[in-house]
């Protein structure tokens, strides 16, 4: 099996350095997440697109998530198309493999690019799947940045006091602000996904972690 995700930034050509940078960075952290797996392969190409693959069924869906949740940047969003496969990893270089199903992952993200209220989505995604994700777009671009810390470092395992120490801020103003994210309509979301699939996200969820801690380390 070959789970697949293509990533790509909405509106780049009038995105900046940063934009990119933080693109970069994001392929780094992917490449992390799934160093555990038999196969993966991680690449920043064409200068605005990050094309995932990984030997774990469903594991680009997370993936997804979990790399919207650390962009930053709500007026370049990511689009994200995901798909697995019950195919043999590429046995040549992953960057010219023709498999249709990468054909029909690209498609369906051609579909969504100017979609304003879906950046996620999957060849023949059905109804009980596209509509959780769209809520969890609605969630995820509404952020406020602080809005954002706060849901990144909940879900990072940490307690509302090192919240509230970490972003210098009370622990009144911590839990006002996860409940504005929607952090606990995310949650509930997330383990639906989980369940509709028949996987456990800890793999991923612990590089996750991971990811998180480095960006708010002192």
């Amino acid at each position: 099996m070959i789970s697949s995700l293509i990533m790509d930034i909405s509106g780049s050509s009038g995105a900046d350095k940063e934009v990119f940078d933080d693109l970069k960075t994001l392929e780094s952290d992917i490449r992390t997440w799934i160093l555990d797996d038999d196969f993966s392969h991680v690449d920043y190409r064409m200068g605005d697109e990050l094309f995932v693959l990984s030997s774990t069924p469903h594991n680009t869906l997370f993936i997804a998530i979990y790399a919207k949740l650390l962009w930053p940047h709500n007026d370049f969003p990511l689009k994200c198309s995901f798909h697995t496969a019950d195919v043999e990893p590429p046995a040549g270089d992953p960057e010219q493999w023709s498999h249709q199903s990468i054909k029909d992952t690209r498609e369906a993200l051609g579909e969504i690019k100017k979609s304003a209220i879906q950046d996620f989505t999957s060849p023949g995604l059905p109804d009980r799947i596209a509509i959780p994700l769209m809520y969890l777009t609605d969630i995820i671009n509404n952020m406020t940045p602080l809005q954002r810390e706060v849901a990144l470092l909940k879900l990072s395992g940490r307690r509302q006091t090192d919240i509230a120490r970490i972003l210098d801020k009370n622990e009144s103003t911590v839990s006002a602000h996860y409940s504005k994210s929607r952090g606990r309509q995310f949650s509930i979301i997330m383990t639906y996904l989980s369940d509709h699939y028949g996987i456990s996200r800890e793999g991923v969820h612990g590089r996750f972690r991971e990811s998180v801690e480095r960006r708010f380390k002192p």
